[in-house]
């Protein structure tokens, strides 16, 4: 269970993920913030699935509880591969309503993470405090997804960038901390 809770917090990392190879590449960022999401995406796709197939949860009725993160992944993974071969880099013209889905999956990714921490068996203070701030960074993600969702029909991505922001900068970083907490203190056997 240790490493496949490691691979999924992969996701959570991608935007300090390409900031940091901003400096080794520095004419392709464009590129970069599709390729990494891509890549960290797949790496989670890899970890949640091994999570499903493992035979760590007491209940099967817990199993049924991951799905929603699988499927969110998924979406977010073939989303930016979608972008990439549409535009070959995200800010391209892409109509709206690809780049509306694209995000909106990535911020349903911190409500997909509440209910995985609740299954994996691991200790009690570390489950506890990864849904606790797991909790705190949905704050964001709400009001982006909000904001996202009030402006769609009008045809005004924009207006959610600033929130999505703090989301993949601050907050998508704690929940994958959250996860290699959880991957620390996870219980085999």
């Amino acid at each position: 269970m240790k490493y496949p809770l490691a691979l999924v917090s992969g996701v959570f990392f991608w935007m300090p993920v390409t900031y940091a190879l901003l400096p080794i590449f520095p004419y392709s960022g464009p590129v970069l913030f599709t390729a990494v999401l891509i890549a960290t995406c797949a790496l989670s796709v890899a970890g949640i699935l091994l999570i499903l197939f493992s035979g760590e949860f007491v209940k099967p009725v817990q199993r049924h509880l991951v799905v929603p993160l699988i499927l969110d992944l998924l979406v977010v993974l073939m989303s930016g591969v979608l972008l990439a071969l549409i535009g070959g880099s995200i800010p391209r013209g892409i109509p709206e309503s690809c780049w509306a889905g694209w995000a909106a999956g990535i911020l349903l990714l911190a409500p997909c993470s509440m209910a995985v921490f609740y299954v994996i068996p691991a200790d009690q203070r570390v489950r506890s405090v990864s849904i606790a701030l797991t909790a705190i960074m949905c704050v964001p993600a709400t009001i982006a997804m909000f904001i996202l969702v009030r402006d769609f029909p009008h045809g005004m991505f924009e207006s959610a960038l600033g929130m999505m922001a703090i989301y993949w900068i601050a907050c998508m970083p704690v929940i994958g901390i959250c996860y290699l907490a959880m991957a620390w203190n996870a219980k085999d056997g």
